[in-house]
């Protein structure tokens, strides 16, 4: 397990949440399963993974082939608005990061609007923008980036992806001195992005003024 022992640096200590979803069929607010692990420390210090059951019951079969899930595994679960209050309190004033997060900001942004539940506030981050700032020579994709790292994980399952991605994120924040997420962005020249009531900012490049 990679840790950061930022109290020995007498730093602010590093606490994130990472989250991975995985949808039914082509529509956002499709969520089917999500997976959730908890840096506190700078430690992972807890992990949930659920499935869920998606508006209508459809699942594609192209999606079906990526994460392996079907409808009959999904039947007797909560949908989303029933799950939500079990998991909410990971989301509300925390930071989130994700890899290829506008993906799964888009997902729980759809779903949350399905289900007219507000919005949490709180600020996020992407491995997916940062591994091209700090490798810009090589493949992005999340099982590439933790090949190269020498993580090992189950590509496509909701829980193992936040868990490569919680991985992906303390590898950059070690190899840049970082102690927090907002810290790391910065030094790579990305501005954080935020969830929040009647909003959303993105995740994003730092915009050069010109001349």
């Amino acid at each position: 397990m990679i840790t950061l022992d930022l109290r020995d640096r007498g730093e602010p200590i590093l606490n994130f949440t990472a989250i991975d979803f995985e949808t039914a069929n082509e529509q956002r607010s499709s969520a089917c399963a999500i997976g959730i692990v908890c840096i506190e420390d700078g430690v992972i210090t807890g992990q949930e993974y659920h499935l869920i059951k998606p508006p209508g019951l459809y699942f594609n079969r192209f999606n079906t082939a990526i994460h392996g899930i079907r409808r009959a595994d999904i039947v007797d679960k909560l949908n989303f608005a029933e799950l939500w209050p079990a998991i909410s309190h990971y989301f509300e004033d925390h930071i989130i990061i994700a890899h290829n997060a506008s993906f799964d900001l888009s997902v729980l942004r759809a779903t949350l609007d399905y289900y007219e539940i507000p919005y949490p506030h709180f600020s996020f981050g992407c491995t997916l923008m940062m591994s091209r700032r700090q490798w810009p020579e090589m493949s992005h994709r999340l099982n590439d980036i933790a090949a190269m790292l020498d993580i090992d994980f189950l590509h496509h399952h909701a829980l193992e992806d936040a868990s490569a991605c919680a991985r992906i994120a303390m590898h950059i924040l070690d190899q840049n001195n970082s102690s927090t997420i907002e810290e790391l962005s910065a030094t790579l020249e990305l501005s954080m992005g935020s969830l929040y009531p009647g909003g959303f900012k993105p995740f994003k490049t730092y915009r050069r003024r010109k001349g």
